[in-house]
Formats: C-alpha cells, sequence, structure tokens
C-alpha cells in the first residue's frame, strides 16, 4: 500500500526519522522542509513480503520508519547469505544512488509489518526550493554512511576468509563485543540467521557454539551471550586499520 506523505505522518515519525543517517545533523524545521519539497512515497508491508527483488529496479533510497527487514543474496551454491538487519531509522539503497544501472543487487524482504519511506533519486540531484543548506548536510550524511557500509561490508568479508567455524565464531563475537563494550552482549541474529551470515550450517554452529559452552569461554542463554575472557577470542575479529 502506497501512503503520499503529509504533516500528519511526519509528525508521527520525526522521532523515528531524525535517528536516520540521513538526516541526523538536520534540524527539525530543516527536515520538515526537505521533506515537504522531496516527494516521498510511503509503503507498507506485512511479515515475509518482499520489499524488493535482486534485479528490480530501484524506485529510490529506503528509510525504514517502522518494523524490521533483511537484505540477502544467494551465493554460488544457491544458499541465502544475509547482507544487513535492517531496523527502525535505517536506510538502504544509498550505494546505487549514482550508479549508470539502479538496480537492486540483493532481495529485501520484511520480517515483520513494515513501514518504508522512499526518497525518490532526482531529489539528491536536483535543488530543492528553500533546501540548499539542509541537502548540502544530507549529502555529506550520505557520504559518511557509505564509508560506514564499506566497512561493515569488508567484515563480512573477514569473516567468509576465516576457515574454521570457531575462529568465524569469536570474529562474529568479537565485532559486537567491540559495538556494545560489554561482555555480556545480545545478538542481532537468532541461529539460522548468524549461520547465514557466516556462511555455515545451523547444525554445525549450533554444536560448536555448545562446545565452546562447554569449555567454559562463553555463556549462551537464547541470544544473550556472556565472554568469559574477551583476549581468548579478540585476535580473529576484524580491525578497520
Amino acid at each position: 500500500m502506497k501512503q503520499i506523505l503529509s504533516n500528519d505522518i511526519i509528525n508521527q515519525y520525526m522521532p523515528t526519522l531524525v535517528k536516520c543517517p540521513l538526516f541526523n545533523t538536520l534540524g527539525e524545521p530543516e527536515l520538515r522542509s526537505y521533506l515537504n519539497n522531496a516527494k516521498v512515497i510511503i509503503h507498507s508491508y506485512q511479515k515475509n513480503d518482499f520489499i524488493a527483488l535482486a534485479g528490480d529496479p530501484m524506485e529510490g533510497i529506503g528509510v525504514i520508519l517502522e518494523g524490521s527487514a533483511l537484505l540477502t543474496r544467494e551465493n554460488v551454491m544457491g544458499q541465502r547469505v544475509i547482507m544487513a538487519n535492517l531496523e527502525q531509522s535505517d536506510i538502504f539503497g544509498e550505494a546505487l544512488l549514482f550508479s549508470k544501472q539502479p538496480l537492486w543487487p540483493a532481495t529485501i524482504k520484511a520480517t515483520k509489518a513494515t513501514k518504508i519511506m522512499f526518497i525518490p533519486l532526482e531529489t539528491f540531484i536536483k535543488t530543492l526550493p528553500d533546501c540548499h543548506q539542509c541537502q548540502t548536510k544530507i549529502l555529506s550524511n550520505l557520504l559518511e554512511d557509505l564509508s560506514e557500509k564499506a566497512i561493515l561490508l569488508t567484515r563480512k568479508v573477514h569473516y567468509l576468509t576465516l576457515k574454521g567455524m570457531r575462529e568465524k565464531i569469536f570474529a562474529y563475537l568479537t565485532d559486537i563485543y567491540k559495538r556494545q563494550h560489554s561482555n555480556t552482549i545480545q545478538l542481532p541474529h537468532n541461529r539460522e540467521q548468524m549461520a547465514e551470515v557466516l556462511n555455515v550450517s545451523r547444525t554445525a554452529l549450533s554444536r560448536e557454539l555448545g562446545r565452546l559452552r562447554d569449555e567454559g569461554l562463553i555463556d549462551i542463554t537464547g541470544r544473550t551471550v556472556t565472554i568469559k575472557n574477551i583476549e581468548d577470542i579478540e585476535e580473529f575479529g576484524f580491525n578497520t586499520f
């Protein structure tokens, strides 16, 4: 279902929009002015609806207003690999903004009832009335976000280059530890999703997590993991330098 952006919708989602990487340096009046000129469209999806299929034409940069989604690709073996978890305030599609062929390179699927605001590509290349300064800020934010996403992609490649199951798990846990700054961490993925991120089988992953628990290296309950001694595993983590 499509909706045209209205002032009521802007008011409803303003707390979400100001946290979005594209808009987090804009004041509320600037953001309102931009949105009123950008001709954005709101799409609603139910759980398991496809938001985009690999190869489809890109409609615009997406902003998750509510709900969540998974961005996935299939490897050469036909296995699904999770490229990103998309949550409220996240953006996607920005890497295609200046592409000669703006086609979705991956499939995006809603994991719950989800609303997405799509910003047309022309909004980023045409000057909007009374929005020059805010457009400059948005483009700066866009470049920063692209840099962060490039690091994230390199991190995923790092997981794939590690040969052993244990090394992959250690690298994954270490990266989450660095983001959450705690030995007790909350995993962003369930077992099936974690297996897809690391490109391993779910059965083998569960078995190795059990071994790590039995060896006293971790405690694990659901998505909560306590790393007993970070020095035992951090050598496998991704380093941006």
